[in-house]
């Protein structure tokens, strides 16, 4: 198998396309059913409705039963990120679980209208550039919750050495359904950054003809009949990237409408566990130097795993969608590099309308309107963080010292 030809890439990216659909069909956030020989790909169907039904439900029964139990028990230790991580993952669950309910036949139109294979199959895509990307997905999607699940298991060991691992698939099952919306909308977005770039590649090729044709040595060589005749066939290359870009650019936003609210809740989690993990870190550090307790290594080192993953999911989104906005950028770049000088009429008003959709449209990842993703977004999470650490530390402090 030639792992560099546009079938292989093609095979790949449908079948991270048919696992990501699978996944959420069989954990119960798909109400649709997938028809091969129908124009309408997906469409709604009750008997997935009633099966997502029961996943909801069992759901919040299964886990709304232990919060409560805990509650009552007085087990609730909101200063552990762990346990606040947690809840928040299962809060998060259930709200993806109704929403998903909710607006099962808009997703159905949009995953139907989406011409997503047809796009792909007019470009070829980089093979070591699709690999890594593919690559990083699995690694969001499976190796971040094995790296929780081997922390759940250290957790278990040190505080419920009675119970058994099920235990902690039962602690790790919330975030992964919590986070599994994200993993489709990252795994749809690497691929639509590798379409961009090579989209980006072709327009570069145009370039580079376009403005060797309008050299001086060039001029006197080419007859007039062939230039025009090469311009005309550049200006339909570009009318069909335009078309390319236009899907692309409008299905995206599409996509992204879904998914906004389980991505904003995804921030705020991991906004939330961060500025409690640094906490309990805190926490466990003075508890030592001003307490006098011995330092709970293994505690503290659970805690920084639980930020880690905070940190990278928030990292690998915001550097996706940030690398998705400069590829969007060198679009326009590259048309507006373009000499139109000496160049067909049919040509420059190709360039023309392309540029002025890509100037005009100004391509953004912005969930709900409230903010967008880039890389700002990283220094944004770590100012807020410091800000509520630095209260809640100013607290801490001011007690101990009262109480010496």
């Amino acid at each position: 198998m030639d792992l560099s030809s546009d079938s292989t890439h093609r095979s790949m990216v449908k079948f991270l396309t048919i696992t990501l659909v699978a996944l959420m069909t069989f954990f119960g956030l798909l109400s649709n059913r997938y028809y091969s020989g129908s124009r309408e790909k997906f469409r709604f169907s009750i008997i997935y409705l009633v099966y997502d039904i029961f996943w909801t439900v069992g759901f919040t029964i299964m886990y709304g039963h232990q919060i409560v139990k805990e509650y009552y028990q007085g087990q609730i230790n909101l200063r552990d990120a762990i346990t606040l991580y947690s809840y928040m993952n299962i809060t998060v669950a259930v709200i993806n679980y109704v929403t998903q309910m909710i607006i099962s036949e808009h997703v159905a139109k949009m995953m139907s209208a989406v011409p997503f294979f047809e796009i792909l199959r007019k470009f070829r895509l980089n093979s070591k550039s699709l690999y890594i990307a593919i690559s990083t997905a699995f690694i969001k999607s499976i190796g971040f919750p094995f790296i929780l699940e081997v922390a759940f298991i250290l957790q278990q060991r040190r505080l419920h050495p009675e119970l058994s691992l099920f235990w902690t698939i039962y602690r790790l099952f919330p975030l992964v359904i919590s986070n599994l919306l994200n993993n489709c909308y990252y795994g749809a977005m690497i691929v639509v950054l590798e379409i961009i770039k090579a989209l980006n590649f072709r327009v570069e090729t145009v370039l580079k003809e376009v403005n060797i044709l309008q050299r001086e040595e060039q001029l006197k060589l080419n007859t007039t009949y062939y230039r025009m005749q090469r311009f005309c066939s550049l200006a339909d290359e570009l009318d069909s990237l335009a078309i390319s870009y236009r899907l692309i650019y409008v299905h995206t936003g599409k996509y992204l409408s879904p998914m906004s609210l389980s991505m904003i809740l995804s921030l705020i989690c991991h906004l939330l566990g961060m500025t409690v993990g640094f906490y309990s870190l805190y926490y466990a550090v003075a508890d030592t130097f001003i307490g006098g307790k011995p330092y709970d290594g293994l505690g503290s080192l659970i805690n920084l795993v639980f930020l880690f993953i905070s940190l990278a999911e928030i990292t690998l989104l915001t550097h996706l969608c940030n690398n998705l906005l400069i590829a969007t950028q060198r679009t326009g770049t590259l048309l507006q590099d373009m000499n139109l000088r000496h160049a067909d009429p049919r040509f420059r008003k190709a360039v023309q309308d392309f540029t002025l959709f890509v100037t005009l449209s100004r391509f953004k990842i912005k969930p709900l309107g409230l903010y967008e993703l880039d890389m700002t977004l990283i220094m944004n999470v770590f100012s807020t963080v410091a800000s509520f650490l630095l209260i809640l530390v100013q607290a801490d402090l001011s007690q101990r010292f009262r109480m010496l």
